[in-house]
């Protein structure tokens, strides 16, 4: 450790911040004190907050051009007692300052480039042109391989196991309906009598879990892969980066980035690729067989 590290450190308290507003300026403030590979974690941090929020120690210290016993130093000495301790106020910044919905419709209604006569379809233009370049961006970004993996993953599930909270729901819904009519074992994971529990109990390593999250990432939905990893499931996430700790715990992960307008975000891009990978295991014909075979097995009086 440095002179100006243990400079740092040596008046600082332990949790000297509470939140990453108070860390910044705090940074700001003895920025000039910091070493040079201290101040290129310190760059890091103010530059790439959503990323800090979410990567790995590995990630973030590759990023920001340091090894990652750098960012343990860093988070000493700034009083925390390591790096996931100072972590954690980036990702409760963006569980907190995500737009809620009165601040959106204070947005909408403030938005004098849309004449009141007009509103309606000038929205439909805008929500229609947003969702047709995330659609495009899903289309071009989207490794075939993965969806794939995907469909092989659930031809072999015994239970496939559908879980989506809040505005992930719907999809999770969806996808339950699409494939129920499919005749596959599929059980939603909706919470319905607080029995959600009790449903993932019954989850075991013939099964498969399909879980849909967004930021800033359904705690329950976090419940339910690591329940379903514990009994040695297989996982699959619908989420929106790469950085989501949804996507750490997944066999495989498949990105979509929605269209939004006034922060209001739409679902077309997630419905579109439930629709495809469930298109997809109907196409494997002999793969589709198989499961209702079994099903027929899990449910015969």
């Amino acid at each position: 450790m440095t002179a100006s590290e243990h400079s740092v450190q040596g008046h600082n308290p332990r949790m000297i911040c509470s939140t990453q507003q108070q860390l910044e300026q705090l940074i700001e403030q003895r920025f000039a004190t910091l070493s040079n590979r201290l101040q290129q974690v310190a760059r890091y941090l103010l530059d790439h907050p959503d990323t800090v929020a979410f990567g790995t120690t590995a990630t973030i210290a590759a990023g920001a051009g340091v090894h990652a016993s750098a960012l343990v130093r860093f988070a000493n000495a700034f009083g925390f007692s390591g790096f996931s301790q100072m972590q954690q106020l980036f990702k409760n910044r963006l569980v907190q300052t995500g737009p809620d919905y009165q601040s959106r419709i204070a947005a909408v209604k403030q938005d004098d480039s849309v004449p009141a006569a007009q509103a309606g379809l000038m929205y439909l233009q805008q929500i229609s042109a947003a969702n047709e370049r995330a659609m495009l961006q899903l289309t071009e970004e989207l490794d075939p391989q993965l969806l794939t993996q995907a469909c092989e993953l659930l031809a072999q599930a015994r239970i496939i196991h559908l879980q989506g909270a809040r505005r992930a729901y719907p999809v999770a819904s969806y996808a339950s309906y699409l494939l129920s009519n499919t005749g596959l074992a599929v059980q939603l994971l909706d919470g319905v009598g607080y029995m959600q529990q009790a449903a993932l109990n019954l989850v075991n390593a013939e099964d498969v879990i399909l879980a849909i999250s967004f930021a800033p990432y359904a705690a329950e939905t976090q419940l339910a892969i690591n329940r379903a990893r514990a009994a040695g499931a297989g996982v699959i996430v619908i989420t929106d980066s790469r950085l989501s700790p949804l996507a750490a715990e997944a066999d495989v992960s498949l990105l979509v980035r929605e269209a939004e307008v006034h922060s209001f975000r739409s679902l077309n891009a997630s419905m579109s690729l439930i629709q495809a990978l469930v298109l997809a295991l109907i196409h494997d014909t002999e793969a589709v067989t198989v499961i209702q075979g079994e099903t027929d097995v899990l449910f015969t009086p």
